[in-house]
């Protein structure tokens, strides 16, 4: 049975701030507590507005989570603010929640609250991006991870660039922001499988953002002109997307392939267009799996510790397919 982590102060802090509520005519939109009729609630810390991938993935999993019949209490942050999700996180350990699912944006910095949910018997998922954890204590939480794999995803781009260029290339990288665990696996991916004749003549952030993708790519163009640059490798489908409108602007589509990761639809129209050569699926549509992973460890059951979530890859005439299938979910 879950452990009581809740004080008798901190339930008269608690009732005297409902009282207080209810004379302001203030409402909760959702109970943090399981109802009568048995249903769960699982506390959700996700990454919120980021991208075409973070808006299909966050979707599924509510809705497969309403679908199986859980009370699924959903907390975004903004501009990728851990601290905020750490406060979520920790406010779902004390409302002792049954489960959390965790969208971490940062891999670190997750021990002290991943011990506090350990002591409350309280099981994390963590979805999508890992967390590294140090501490014996905090990682008992953790039941399992959901997800694709980053490396592969790394492995498959720099797979594609050796494809098409068998007699070596210079390129560049377009990487998410720094810190995140899918940023330096996706790169370890690159790195295990990136040919010795194909050279990265820099590698920047570009924060996932098409608008700054293309700013950085012009100015990479530009300083590097007479090293006649042949490809880019962007972390994800939006500065790829940026990357291909700075490539045009200087008379280069074409001439510098771009490949990129995540899988949108606009990035699968890209490809077909030209201004992509290749995109590689980072699956967002895994709410099912997270929502079974829970429910059978709620059951007693033990779920797998990698859940591994199977992707594609996209040249010009798979990309058409996609697209003309109309079974796209984003």
């Amino acid at each position: 049975m879950k452990k009581a982590i809740k004080t008798g102060l901190a339930a008269i802090v608690a009732a005297s701030t409902m009282v207080g509520l209810a004379a302001c005519g203030g409402s909760s939109s959702s109970s943090s507590d399981s109802s009568s009729d048995g249903q769960k609630t699982v506390g959700f810390v996700a990454v919120g507005p980021e991208g075409g991938f973070r808006t299909a993935n966050e979707n599924d999993i509510k809705k497969a989570f309403k679908d199986a019949g859980f009370n699924l209490v959903y907390s975004p942050t903004q501009n990728n603010d851990q601290q905020k999700q750490i406060q979520a996180f920790n406010k779902f350990v004390n409302d002792e929640v049954d489960a959390i699912i965790l969208s971490s944006t940062e891999d670190s910095g997750w021990d002290d609250s991943l011990k506090k949910a350990a002591e409350a018997e309280i099981p994390v998922f963590t979805v999508d991006r890992n967390v590294e954890v140090k501490d014996a204590e905090a990682k008992k939480a953790i039941v399992s991870h959901i997800g694709p794999s980053n490396e592969w995803a790394g492995e498959q781009a720099a797979e594609r660039i050796a494809k098409d260029f068998p007699n070596g290339a210079n390129g560049f990288i377009l990487e998410g922001p720094a810190g995140l665990s899918v940023v330096k696996d996706r790169g370890t991916g690159w790195n295990n499988k990136v040919a010795s004749n194909i050279k990265v003549l820099e590698s920047q952030s570009a924060n996932w953002s098409t608008d700054e993708a293309k700013t950085v790519t012009a100015g990479l163009l530009d300083k590097y002109k007479s090293q006649n640059p042949q490809f880019i490798f962007a972390q994800n489908d939006e500065m790829g997307i940026g990357a291909a409108q700075a490539v045009d602007a200087a008379g280069l589509k074409g001439k510098v392939k771009i490949v990129t990761i995540d899988g949108t639809k606009a990035a699968l129209q890209a490809v077909v267009d030209g201004d992509l050569d290749y995109v590689i699926e980072y699956n967002p549509i895994f709410g099912k799996e997270t929502a079974q992973a829970v429910k059978d460890k709620l059951d007693g059951k033990t779920p797998e510790a990698d859940i591994q979530i199977d992707s594609k890859t996209f040249d010009k005439a798979a990309a058409k397919s996609a697209l003309d299938s109309g079974e796209r979910a984003y």
